[in-house]
This record gives C-alpha cells, structure tokens and sequence, in this order.
C-alpha cells in the first residue's frame, strides 16, 4: 500500500527545493531582484548651461530633489559656476523591488536666481536604468530658466522641462 503522507511531503519539498533555486540563479530584472535587491539609478548624470534672459545664470542655486522612497524624497544642492555651467553627478542606491510591486520615482530640478526659484525639471517615471528612461546623456543641454516647460512626449513618463538639448548619445553601452 502506497503512503501517501510521505509521496506528498516529497513532492511538497521538490517544489520548494525548485522555488529556492528559481529564485537565487534567475536573472536580475525578475525573482532574484526582488529577493537580492538591484542599483538603480535615481537621477542621470546631466550636464549643461543655464542662462537668465540669455545670460549666464552664474552663482544659481541648483536643487536636485528625488522622490523615491518616501514622501520627502531627498534633496541635493548645486551650484553654477561663473558662466553658468552645471555639472550633476549620477544619483544611485540599491534598493529590493518587491515581486508584485513597481519601482516609481519623480525628479525634479529647481533652480534659484535673484531670490526667484524656478522648476526646470520634472520627471516622473518607472524607468531605473543608467540613463533614467532618456535613452542616453542630453548633449549640449541648455536651460534658459525663464522659459514655460514643455511637456516632452518622447519618453515613456510624465516629462515637462524648460531645458533643451542637441541630441540624445548612449555612451559606453
């Protein structure tokens, strides 16, 4: 006679066994980032020049602000130099995506001059890749903070900037 208690508890720890090793050797972008975690990128490298009615914005207050994790987000501060000119560094973090969940995040750039703030930037998406859902670094971006934003219908996100560039490159891919 067959016992079926100990057939069922063997097939029982065979599917557990499977999940266990599903999970720990599947890619990175399903099961095993939601267990392990992965970098994402909060914010792309972005490069440029700002300019008030047409002249160098020198000395701008630039504030990076990133929503993400909480309410509040996080914010950072630049500066401009004497012609204007920014340079941001990528913003990264690792973080675990749960499995039925979706990774969600709004940048934003405000840029203080002459005791005026200004949004610049605003992007809200699910993209996390090197280059947050642009396809590539900006070239030749400029920003003439005075400027309405324009909603940009490029990407896969709501994008409204007052910022304008060349053209789009992928580097190092």
């Amino acid at each position: 006679m067959l016992n079926t208690s100990k057939f069922f508890y063997f097939k029982r720890s065979i599917v557990i066994y499977l999940f266990i090793v599903f999970s720990l050797f599947y890619s990175m972008s399903g099961v095993a980032m939601s267990l392990f975690g992965t970098e994402v990128v909060l914010f792309p490298y972005m490069q440029g020049k700002l300019t008030y009615q047409g002249k160098p914005a020198a000395g701008a207050k630039i504030v990076r602000h990133i929503i993400w994790k909480d309410e509040d987000g996080e914010k950072e501060v630049f500066y401009a130099n004497e012609n204007g000119d920014f340079d941001l560094p990528i913003k990264k973090d690792k973080l675990r995506i749960p499995m039925l969940g979706e990774f969600v995040i709004a940048q934003q750039l405000s840029v203080t001059f002459y005791d005026t703030e200004y949004f610049i930037w605003y992007k809200g998406s699910s993209d996390f890749d090197k280059y947050s859902g642009l396809g590539g670094y900006l070239q030749n971006m400029r920003c003439e903070i005075t400027d309405e934003s324009v909603r940009i219908n490029e990407f896969n996100a709501l994008f409204t900037t007052s910022c304008k560039w060349d053209s789009i490159v992928k580097q190092g891919d």
